[in-house]
């Protein structure tokens, strides 16, 4: 997962405090989609306390967890299109592997199902 977020533009400043790298947020961002806790930030660290590890680096190589708040800031500068690239890979290989035919329908079309975020922003 690491090759397909290194490519994405850094937009601080030199000056600014650049604990973090964007790499890890969007890593971090991603890795919340296959947790079942409401704080993806306390869900790591509880897991660091109790087991000594946690998903974000082992899984997903993040190096330092960013809090939620740092995350934004550090992807919302970010334009979307940016990572259109990475979903159309991803996509693709889900395709190649079969993955995806249990949601193919009338005429061959896809079901994909969405939020309605983007209807309300």
């Amino acid at each position: 997962m690491t090759r397909y977020v290194t490519h994405l533009t850094h937009y601080r400043k030199q000056g600014n405090n650049q604990k973090y790298a964007v790499e890890d947020a969007a890593l971090s961002a991603f890795s919340v989609f296959f947790t079942q806790s409401p704080s993806f930030l306390d869900y790591q660290r509880r897991m660091q306390k109790h087991h000594n590890r946690n998903n974000a680096q082992s899984i997903f190589g993040v190096h330092q967890i960013p809090s939620t708040s740092q995350i934004g800031n550090l992807l919302d500068p970010i334009a979307p299109e940016t990572l259109y690239p990475i979903l159309a890979e991803v996509g693709d290989a889900l395709y190649a592997q079969g993955c995806l035919e249990p949601f193919i329908s009338i005429d061959g079309t896809l079901l994909v199902a969405l939020d309605g975020t983007d209807s309300f922003s």
